[in-house]
């Protein structure tokens, strides 16, 4: 394992992949989830099997070999992992006398009904939450989702919370054909939204088929996923509404993201485009700590790069 510099990112050579120094890492604590959404990425054939051990080991060996600076808790839903709460406070002792930025939460936010589990979460080393929520009308939600999500007074009083403890919410919204397709449905998500959440963050859905996903889930994508073409086209016009305060480019395995920060109805618009192949050249930003310690930078734990 080698630390070299190319075009001032500083990265480490891991084997065959160069992953950059200053790491995203997201933890997947579960693959489980309660809900049943049909275009979820995390549906795979088969989940790995969970070695919270080597999970452990692995997280420690990561921030050993890495500057790790943004963690995000994903799933599956993280909160219904049975060691949610252990893991967090065997991060919170990883992470002391680190240089991490931030740790952030991605849920569905049905557990943090709980305002019990909501304390609980406030007093960890969490400083943000982000929220799936893809519809505006909860009746429509709980049909994406295949369950009682959360209502927008819940919203509120989770967000007024969190606001009280000088934390961060994020709404995760997921733009596809009949679902917020349009300027208009957009616009209407973020008025009926308002005052619920810091941000809204648009992202198109995408074919699921190099992420390892079961055939349904790739069938489903496939139908409903907007071009490339038609989300630009969508974004571009939503943008004429709102004023761009920043661009960042990113680039992920076999997604280029890039993201447009719009400040006056704080909303983040979210672009990707998939590459039919990944350039081994490129400096991964972000690696996945998936339940049984394997680390990988595509979503798929067979896909391991071995850090020893």
């Amino acid at each position: 394992m080698n630390t070299e510099t190319t075009q001032k990112v500083v990265y480490k050579q891991i084997g065959k992949y160069s992953v950059s120094n200053e790491l995203f890492l997201d933890l997947i604590f579960t693959e489980k989830c309660q809900c049943n959404c049909k275009f979820c990425i995390a549906k795979t054939p088969e989940y790995a099997e969970e070695n919270f051990e080597r999970w452990k080991k692995n997280l420690y060996k990561t921030f050993e070999v890495f500057d790790v600076r943004n963690i995000v808790i994903l799933g599956g839903e993280s909160t219904i992992d049975k060691r949610f709460f252990e893991k967090l406070d065997i991060l919170k002792d990883v992470i002391k006398d680190k240089n991490v930025s931030n740790v952030i939460l991605t849920t569905n936010g049905i557990v943090l009904r709980n305002k019990t589990f909501l304390t609980k979460v406030i007093n960890s080393c969490i400083n943000t939450i982000n929220i799936s929520y893809m519809h505006y009308d909860k009746k429509i939600n709980d049909l994406i989702f295949q369950a009682n999500t959360l209502s927008k007074e819940e919203l509120k009083e989770i967000y007024k919370t969190l606001c009280e403890n000088d934390m961060t919410m994020r709404l995760n919204v997921n733009v596809y054909k009949n679902n917020l397709d349009t300027v208009e449905e957009m616009q209407n998500y973020v008025k009926n939204m308002a005052g619920l959440c810091n941000e809204i963050k648009f992202s198109p859905l995408m074919p699921t088929n190099m992420f390892n996903t079961v055939p349904e889930v790739i069938e489903y994508t496939n139908k409903v996923s907007l071009s490339k073409e038609e989300i630009t086209q969508l974004y571009d016009n939503f943008s004429k509404t709102c004023k761009i305060i920043s661009e960042n480019d990113n680039v992920f395995g076999l997604v280029n993201y890039k993201e447009v920060n719009i400040y006056e109805q704080s909303v983040i618009l979210k672009y990707a485009q998939v590459e039919d192949t990944y350039d081994l050249n490129t400096v991964i930003p972000t690696l996945k700590l998936y339940p049984n310690g394997n680390l990988s930078n595509e979503w798929s734990y067979l896909k391991h790069i071995d850090l020893i």
